[in-house]
């Protein structure tokens, strides 16, 4: 029997001119989840994460440290400039299955020595 994933995403923005904004909540799923969680200490450029081959993830959430202080960026390939995810916190991806890579970049401004970047694949 296959792991089943539920991933929730709700929020309110505050203070806004015209008042709050309510966020979600937003679900994605996946009734065929990896639950495979690969940690890596980030090296200087470009790191290469690739996908778990044992199950067909649906997405992942990379979480970096919470007490890095390099810049990290989500590539698809070397020759990508990426986009920017921060220096902590969280991005969530989520791939249609005909569509998933087979791997993507993380690339960062300075080694990350003695902290851990979790990647939970779902």
């Amino acid at each position: 029997m296959a792991a089943a994933a539920s991933i929730v995403v709700t929020g309110t923005i505050g203070s806004l001119p015209g008042g709050s904004r309510t966020i979600g909540p937003l679900t994605l799923t996946s009734a065929a989840a990896s639950g495979v969680v690969q940690q890596t200490v980030l090296q200087n450029g470009d790191n290469t994460i690739t996908l778990p081959t044992n199950i067909t993830p649906s997405g992942c959430i990379i979480i970096l440290p919470s007490s890095n202080t390099a810049l990290t960026t989500l590539k698809g390939d070397a020759g990508d400039t990426g986009v920017a995810i921060g220096k902590v916190g969280f991005a969530v991806l989520n791939w249609e299955t005909a569509n998933k890579p087979t791997s993507f970049i993380l690339n960062s401004a300075a080694t990350q020595t003695g902290l851990t970047t979790e990647i939970l694949f779902w």
